[in-house]
């Protein structure tokens, strides 16, 4: 690391690489997983939902689906409003983690990591990216994610924003 970790989702990229290489193992398991693809991405879209309606009232921003477009709902990030809350971004991601939640931190904004630093970008570039960074937490999206669960992870982010 060249520099102190935000926090436990931090990484660096001080080298640019590339691989690849897919094995016929990851090939045959990802066309296998193809004949799945809609019912998932239905079921991501209902998770999505429901989750929009038990955060509404929060103090964070849902992410939004533009009218001309279909998520697949890889991820579901929500935002946090820190001027609304009392603690900060590290404290409510280390609280759900300390709740076995695993939450993470989707994405790092690349202009601030060292590989492109040196290329002679620095922070302050990319205000927006940086402020998304500041505020974003990835919650647990996955099509077998029940309602108990998701109700778990719903009361355990009112806890950690203390509401």
């Amino acid at each position: 690391m060249t520099t102190l970790a935000d926090g436990p989702w931090y990484y660096q990229q001080v080298a640019l690489g590339f691989n690849y290489r897919m094995t016929d193992m990851q090939a045959a398991l990802g066309v296998s997983q193809m004949s799945r693809l809609v019912e998932y991405v239905k079921r991501r879209h209902e998770i999505a939902k429901r989750y929009d309606e038990l955060l509404v009232d929060l103090p964070i921003t849902l992410p939004r689906q533009h009218e001309d477009s279909y998520s697949a709902y890889h991820l579901y990030v929500i935002r946090l409003q820190l001027d609304k809350i009392a603690v900060s971004h590290l404290q409510v991601f280390e609280a759900l983690r300390a709740k076995d939640i695993m939450v993470n931190l989707h994405y790092i904004p690349v202009h601030t990591q060292p590989y492109y630093q040196s290329m002679g970008f620095k922070q302050g570039d990319y205000p927006l990216a940086e402020q998304y960074y500041r505020e974003a937490i990835s919650i647990p999206m996955h099509p077998t994610l029940t309602q108990q669960e998701q109700d778990f992870v719903v009361e355990c982010i009112k806890e950690a924003i203390c509401l």
